[in-house]
């Protein structure tokens, strides 16, 4: 006999905890489940986890309640209930991710170079390590900065700008000037970051570039030969070291720059 469907449950949605449907929440996890969820411990606070831990492989906007959902071993309902919906998780996710950052912040010792170097590094290690934060940044203005959260709660998003735009403020130029070098700055860092997470460095390529261009006639490519080994060694650790410091040296020259125009307009003023 064909056995037809249990009715839907018309019990309120904070008794759905105790359902069969989320028990599961309280089932034996494998690997890589948030240890709360295990012991029944569900909270908005461990699904942010859980996602953001998805987000170490997966792009943050292809991440959805469903995905979180299953990650979790519970129904897409359940996620629904402590979030309200996907802007929530998105802006959790970046929530936290931000957090992490900002409570990882560097120690800083006023030099601004230094300093900048420092924090330049530490962020964009932490895009690096979460390809899906850093291919969401990149191609997504939503959530970006602006975090939509709960009364009382911290928005790291717009602590981490504030740190940051400090750093590139220590520099002594004026508000026009520090809010483009830092969002530049902050554009520099996160597009390398993307291309660290998605394996774009010639150095991940090397044997296939060095059979490719050993194929090139040196006559007809001679500048392909002349840096061809340079070429296919380079990572995205070192790329970034050397443009952070082309970057830097930029600023530093402008600076200069800056500081004499100043001075000079002081001078004829007197």
């Amino acid at each position: 006999m064909k056995k037809t469907a249990a009715p839907r449950s018309t019990r309120p949605a904070a008794a759905l905890r105790t359902a069969p449907a989320a028990q599961a929440v309280q089932a034996a996890r494998g690997p890589g489940r948030p240890a709360g969820t295990s012991q029944g411990l569900f909270s908005r606070e461990s699904i942010i986890a859980t996602a953001l831990n998805l987000a170490r492989q997966v792009p943050l906007h292809e991440l959805s309640i469903v995905r979180a959902a299953h990650e979790l071993n519970v129904t897409p309902g359940l996620i629904h209930y402590y979030l309200k919906g996907r802007d929530a998780l998105t802006s959790g996710v970046m929530n936290a991710f931000y957090r992490e950052l900002v409570e990882s912040w560097p120690e800083l010792d006023g030099h601004w170079r230094r300093d900048l170097e420092a924090i330049c590094m530490a962020v964009y290690n932490a895009h690096a390590r979460y390809p899906g934060i850093a291919a969401y940044v990149l191609s997504h203005n939503k959530f970006r900065m602006v975090q939509a959260v709960q009364p009382g709660e911290t928005d790291y998003g717009v602590l981490l700008f504030e740190k940051f735009t400090s750093a590139v403020r220590n520099m002594g130029f004026d508000a026009a000037r520090t809010g483009v070098y830092a969002h530049l700055l902050n554009e520099f860092i996160t597009g390398y970051a993307q291309a660290t997470a998605a394996h774009r460095w010639p150095g991940e390529h090397a044997r296939f570039l060095d059979s490719k261009l050993a194929e090139l006639d040196r006559r007809q490519y001679p500048s392909a030969h002349f840096v061809s080994k340079t070429f296919s060694r380079l990572d995205g650790a070192s790329a970034f070291e050397t443009g952070l410091a082309l970057f830097l040296n930029g600023l530093d020259l402008e600076r200069r720059r800056y500081r004499a125009a100043a001075a000079s307009r002081t001078g004829a003023k007197k």
